[in-house]
């Protein structure tokens, strides 16, 4: 497990050091840009980053509390009450390297999957050409389809289709085929329509309807 967790920090520190080129290149208007999250600018999205690293479990409680135990609600009032500017944004993104993932019981890939999803919904609205990595994104596919993700999955995306990665080794399911960049795929996978353009095969029509 050591070495596995040794390997997640690695690549997480991969992704966040691409990430935070990106960031640090916006000006206030990039800032501003809708996310792929509905609601959320890309100042909003970097911010829910943050959350896991920053709020304890005693305030996460009191978080889904007030929100009557809606997590988006409570995700939603963390991003966006937030004054911070993009500057300390940024700031708290770099310290994310010094503080641990806090989300009870989660696998010890979800640090890389948190950041990684995110990383797209940051990205494609802004037309960055994604500098992820597909093995990075692979660990991310592989637990977002494990039987205990698959539960947040937009409901039956899964059913009766062949996904693969065309720049990784991944695959996942038997039925019509659904290929693409292994990024695209997780954006799809996450709930996100915007990389449907890059996906192929006879699959698609039933993802694209299914979203």
């Amino acid at each position: 497990m050591t070495e596995i967790r040794q390997d997640v920090d690695a690549r997480v520190h991969t992704e966040r050091t691409r990430l935070l080129h990106v960031l640090d290149g916006l000006d206030e208007e990039q800032w501003d840009t809708p996310s792929l999250c509905a609601g959320w600018s890309v100042r909003d999205l970097v911010l829910h980053v943050l959350m896991p690293y920053e709020v304890s479990t005693p305030r996460f409680l009191q978080m889904m509390l007030r929100a009557r135990f809606d997590f988006d609600r409570a995700a939603d009032r963390w991003a966006t009450t937030d004054t911070r500017t993009p500057a300390e944004v940024v700031a708290g993104l770099r310290e994310t390297a010094h503080r641990t993932f806090n989300v009870p019981g989660a696998p010890v890939e979800a640090p890389l999957s948190h950041l990684v999803i995110h990383a797209q919904d940051v990205y494609r609205p802004l037309g960055v050409p994604s500098p992820t990595d597909p093995e990075n994104a692979r660990v991310a596919l592989e637990q977002l389809t494990s039987p205990r993700a698959r539960r947040s999955l937009p409901p039956g995306i899964l059913d009766g289709l062949a996904f693969s990665a065309t720049d990784t080794d991944w695959r996942y399911g038997k039925g019509a085929p659904v290929s693409g960049p292994a990024t695209a795929l997780l954006t799809t996978l996450s709930g996100r329509t915007a990389a449907l353009p890059e996906l192929a095969g006879a699959g698609v029509a039933d993802v694209r309807a299914r979203l």
